[in-house]
């Protein structure tokens, strides 16, 4: 079957999907991690049913945006998409409508430039967010380029670097690239990671290894985990991943309830849902471990906390008011 997101998989979550394929054929107990995984990256019939309420842009990010690749949805930060291409192709990804190949252009010097005058005129933003696709499928000369024009003309704005390349591609990560990141201080890294299984010693220890060398290099560290049925849709899971994550000297960051990204339904949890497994992981969790549960509004609303939000149930469909008076809807 030709699916219309095209499928990748990276060669080091190929092997870590072998390793873990073979372990289940002997070991039923692992056949639940193998599963998990294999859901993220290998495509499904399910994926080509699109939704009514499903979008091109779940994020709104047409309406924040500002120069062609730069996104400012809030005062303080923005965020600049440098690239479309990717390690993987996680079968979830908010930007599956986005065609992502290995010879997706790299953000050209007119669009950088385009963005770093929109920066320099609004010294306001203290945070830019260099996002993608996967800002680490280019090159070190490639991404230094970015930074030097960005702190060119905002000199102590903090960088924060979007990536799934630890748990996707974790040679990818070299002294060279650590030195890098020291060198455009402040500096963090925010990378994706949704199940214990990409990190553990004993399936994946290269992206354990990964991980401490950034923790090590002095580079702070603070994740998004997507909520994903059937791949970490339960308490004891998403506590061993916070618990693993802290022990690595990693801060839990966002626990984000999925974006209506077309053909990505089977993979949502319902919200109500949502708010039973996080009540349960407070318990299971310190305020260190605990990461914050959040959405994005489809349509550009912007990011909220769950718990801290009052939505109100109208029909098949959860509706929030703003501060504005404006209503956004998330379905049921």
């Amino acid at each position: 079957m030709e699916f219309s997101f095209s499928v990748k998989i990276s060669p080091y979550c190929s092997s870590v999907l072998s390793r873990l394929g073979a372990a289940a054929s002997e070991d039923s107990s692992v056949s639940d991690v193998f599963s998990a995984l294999n859901r993220q990256c290998t495509p499904s019939v399910a994926e080509e049913t699109v939704l009514s309420c499903e979008l091109d842009d779940p994020f709104g990010e047409s309406v924040h945006a500002v120069t062609k690749k730069l996104i400012r949805q809030y005062k303080n930060r923005c965020l600049l998409k440098v690239t479309d291409n990717c390690f993987s192709h996680c079968r979830f990804c908010p930007y599956r409508g986005t065609e992502k190949s290995e010879d997706s252009p790299f953000i050209t010097a007119e669009d950088l430039s385009e963005a770093c005058a929109f920066l320099e005129g609004h010294p306001e933003i203290n945070e830019i967010i260099i996002a993608g696709g996967d800002p680490l499928s280019a090159s070190d000369e490639q991404l230094a380029s970015v930074f030097e024009a960005v702190r060119k003309v905002r000199p102590g704005i903090l960088i924060r670097l979007r990536t799934r390349a630890p748990v996707s591609a974790p040679e990818r990560i070299s002294r060279e690239t650590l030195a890098l990141f020291r060198r455009f201080r402040p500096f963090w890294i925010v990378p994706q990671i949704h199940h214990p299984a990409e990190i553990a010693a004993r399936w994946a220890p290269e992206a354990q290894k990964c991980l401490l060398s950034i923790v090590d290099a002095g580079i702070p560290v603070q994740t998004e985990t997507q909520l994903l049925r059937g791949v970490n849709d339960a308490v004891p899971v998403l506590a061993e991943l916070y618990t693993l994550l802290v022990h690595l000297g990693v801060k839990p960051g966002f626990l984000y309830q999925p974006g209506l990204a077309k053909g990505t339904g089977h993979f949502r949890v319902p919200l109500a849902e949502g708010l039973k497994i996080y009540n349960k992981l407070k318990n299971e969790l310190s305020d260190l471990s605990l990461p914050v549960y959040a959405l994005e509004l489809p349509g550009g609303g912007g990011l909220v906390n769950i718990p801290a939000t009052r939505f109100a149930r109208e029909g098949d469909t959860w509706k929030y008011t703003d501060a504005s008076g404006k209503s956004w809807f998330y379905p049921v």
